[in-house]
């Protein structure tokens, strides 16, 4: 533990002394403070406040990575280069608390500027917006779904030959993406109803809508929800997303097996949205303060992944290729999702295209904790950023996933030393 904290301060004393600290601070609080003066939103408050805490954190939580990782690619690779890892060997220092001192002085560094970006953000923002938990309606999962629809779709004299002799796994991977996607209709003085989990002792409750997609699609809306004593009423409002509170009109709330929300269509014309994506219950919790916490832990976790995968690079391969491999690794984690979404041939009939994106799958996969910044797009939208989500954050990408590329390292950095 001495000798990991020894290498601890003196990687802290070099990203000081190098500038990389000063640097860092200056630029992302010159972002936080005159972001607001460049934007341009949509002419509501609710919009640039949206936007604000999206990109000020969003543009310094980018900039973290890309620097730190770049950083982090090199701190193993100087040394391994000028010959001074041997002398640190010998005193004796184990290659895995190198590696280990050298990620958390990165963390560290991390931390503290996206900490002070996040406190000028905490004091331009209005705090007394609460966030809200969002509950999805209860649906068998789009591959489930996707199962149960296979032998219906094969037998419909419609489906082209096509895709009746593609390989089954094609197809439901084209219905399982459809599934995610599918829109349900409610024609006028219809009602659609939803299962929801864990209403119970719930008070203070909206049900939200979206009726934007990738066409920009807007409706207006007409009829009523109603979820055991509670109802909200739409009355012909065309927007992208519809929040409507539940209040009870009869003194009554919820009920024991209240679960089931419900929707009549009164107004003139079909109402269709994706439940999946499209329709939520809304339950106000804690304010805006503790969910920025929250978002702040779960960036400060994933910065931690990025720089534990960075300084293994580093003990594997000189620093150029080292730095040449991270840069593809951020560019893949960006495109993998948009390439598996866009790809014209849906079924894969080439061998080499059913390959190729394979490999993009196992890919998203892998870089899915860098390319989602999901922390922003909740908070942004005042959704709560859930407590299991800022666990699972620190016990994989914080604490699992650094300690494993250290020891990586370590593994690895004595074969180099041999070369």
């Amino acid at each position: 533990m001495k000798a990991l904290c020894e290498v601890f301060r003196l990687e802290l004393t070099a990203l000081v002394r190098s500038g990389t600290l000063a640097l860092l601070t200056v630029v992302s609080v010159l972002w936080v403070l005159v972001f607001p003066f460049l934007a341009r939103g949509d002419g509501t408050a609710e919009g640039a406040r949206e936007l604000y805490l999206r990109y000020s954190l969003g543009g310094v939580f980018a900039l973290l990575v890309v620097c730190l990782l770049a950083s982090a690619t090199g701190t193993l690779a100087r040394e391994r280069a000028a010959k001074r890892l041997q002398l640190t060997v010998v005193r004796p220092v184990r290659y895995s608390a190198i590696a280990l001192g050298k990620i958390a002085a990165h963390v560290l560094v991390g931390a503290v500027v996206l900490g002070l970006a996040a406190l000028i953000v905490l004091f331009r923002t209005e705090t007394e917006v609460r966030c809200s938990h969002v509950l999805a309606p209860v649906l068998p999962s789009p591959a489930e779904e996707a199962k149960l629809m296979y032998d219906t779709y094969m037998k419909d004299p419609s489906t082209s030959d096509e895709i009746r002799k593609a390989p089954k796994a094609a197809v439901l991977r084209l219905l399982t993406q459809r599934a995610i996607d599918h829109y349900q209709t409610i024609q006028t003085n219809d009602v659609a109803s939803w299962k929801f989990e864990g209403l119970e002792g719930l008070d203070g409750l909206s049900v939200r809508m979206r009726f934007t997609n990738q066409y920009e699609m807007r409706q207006d809306v007409a009829g009523t929800f109603r979820l055991g004593g509670l109802t909200g009423v739409v009355s012909n409002i065309t927007q992208a997303v519809l929040t409507i509170p539940l209040k009870s009109e009869s003194g009554q709330g919820l009920a024991p097996g209240d679960v089931e929300l419900s929707f009549v269509n009164r107004g003139g014309h079909p109402v269709m949205f994706r439940p999946r994506k499209d329709l939520n219950l809304l339950v106000p919790a804690d304010g805006f303060s503790a969910n920025l916490l929250r978002g702040y832990l779960v960036m400060v976790a994933v910065l931690a992944f990025v720089i534990a995968f960075g300084t293994f690079l580093s003990a594997a391969l000189s620093r150029p290729v080292a730095l040449f491999v991270a840069i593809v690794m951020l560019l893949v984690s960006e495109m993998s999702p948009s390439v598996l979404e866009q790809y014209p041939d849906a079924l894969e009939t080439s061998r080499i295209d059913r390959i190729g994106l394979a490999m993009t799958r196992v890919a998203a996969e892998l870089t899915h904790p860098i390319s989602s910044l999901s922390p922003l797009e909740a908070l942004s939208k005042d959704e709560c950023i859930e407590a299991r989500l800022v666990g699972q954050a620190w016990a994989v990408d914080f604490l699992a996933l650094p300690l494993l590329f250290a020891f990586l390292a370590a593994f690895v950095l004595p074969r180099k030393q041999e070369d």
